[in-house]
């Protein structure tokens, strides 16, 4: 079985997640540094050691995650669910406060934000549920259990307030359960109900503050020296790049702090800024690889819980990625959402590192090898 499953190993995934994660480390770094910097003195940065802390942390998690045969964990479909979302309740209660949020639980020194394990709990619990034998997707009610499933811990998300990562759970049910069967007729259903849906959220749900995130970034020039601030300096920084950057550490944006979240949300920025059209291009070509690799992954897997798990993680990816650059260069309202490997967080770090550890389980414990 050992000699099977190191053959089964995709190591070109393994070197993809590897690749994007150190690279990123080092942006991060240039991120967090200020004056005459080099690759020498990025060990003064207390982002870049913890950065590159976690990146070590997370490698190991996720090549322990890796040699777990994933299909154990339907075992546990039940308890995970209701351990995360009773984290995602307590939080409400107990959680801190940050930027007009209670997503954060103290746990001693460290903070936990709930919602990035949940993540990969509904993953994993989607999947085993659409997995079940017999189950199938032919009758309105059939979506019952799936949707209450999702729909359950995605609403606690929503009044956190944490509308980016409530829409992550969207994405990641829509393709699960469209690979599962959803019928076409449903999924047209189902999308003009969230339109509405999505209409009277903004209407009477939403804060203030979310809506004008929803709305500024059509005309971040509306409010140039508030909600504006961060698109406009974004583009700024992206336009100056041109087609090869300023060079690592050479960003005005960055380097002067014009720029905000520069180590969050807006990490794509620095990228775009310091290594230009083509350094931008070239991240965004290695994550296009890194999510079809997974899917192929998933088409090789051996059952219907691998293949699940496969495209719940590559949509999750997709999604976060896709609206994190679009929010960059102001295609896409600003939600918070970390550009996955790069941003800096531990919580959402580890959780896309933990999620990737189950896609190369999936492919090492399948019957044939990837290539």
């Amino acid at each position: 079985m050992g000699k099977k499953l190191w053959k089964s190993y995709d190591y070109i995934l393994l070197l993809t997640i590897v690749a994007i994660s150190f690279l990123g480390v080092i942006i991060l770094g240039s991120s967090s540094v200020t004056g005459e910097t080099s690759f020498a003195t990025l060990f003064s940065s207390q982002t870049f050691i913890k950065q590159l802390l976690w990146v070590v942390i997370g490698l190991v998690g996720m090549a322990i995650f890796s040699l777990i045969d994933y299909s154990e964990w339907q075992r546990f479909k039940i308890p995970l669910y209701l351990f995360s979302l009773a984290l995602l309740i307590l939080v409400m209660v107990k959680g801190s406060s940050a930027w007009g949020a209670q997503r954060w639980l103290a746990i001693g020194k460290l903070k936990l934000q709930p919602s990035e394990p949940a993540k990969i709990a509904i993953i994993l619990t989607l999947s085993a549920t659409m997995a079940k034998e017999g189950r199938t997707l032919e009758k309105w009610k059939d979506l019952i259990v799936p949707l209450l499933h999702v729909g359950v811990p995605m609403i606690v998300i929503f009044r956190q307030p944490d509308l980016g990562t409530s829409l992550i759970f969207l994405a990641i049910a829509a393709s699960i359960l469209f690979v599962a069967g959803l019928r076409w007729i449903h999924l047209a259903v189902l999308s003009v109900a969230g339109a509405i849906g999505s209409v009277f959220a903004f209407l009477f749900l939403l804060k203030p503050y979310q809506k004008t995130r929803l709305i500024i970034f059509q005309d971040p020039w509306q409010d140039p020296y508030g909600y504006g601030w961060q698109i406009i300096q974004s583009k700024v920084a992206i336009g100056s790049g041109q087609f090869l950057g300023r060079g690592l550490f050479k960003g005005t944006q960055t380097q002067l702090d014009f720029l905000p979240a520069k180590n969050t949300d807006f990490i794509f920025s620095v990228i775009g800024e310091e290594l230009g059209f083509m350094g931008a291009s070239l991240f965004l070509l290695m994550y296009i690889f890194l999510i079809t690799r997974i899917l192929k992954i998933g088409l090789e897997a051996k059952d219907n819980f691998g293949r699940y798990i496969c495209v719940g993680v590559a949509a999750m990816l997709a999604f976060q990625l896709l609206v994190n650059v679009g929010m960059t260069i102001s295609i896409m309202p600003v939600t918070g959402l970390p550009l996955p490997l790069v941003s800096y967080g531990r919580s959402s770090f580890l959780t896309t590192m933990i999620s990737l550890g189950l896609v190369l389980s999936v492919a090492a414990h399948s019957d044939t090898s990837i290539f």
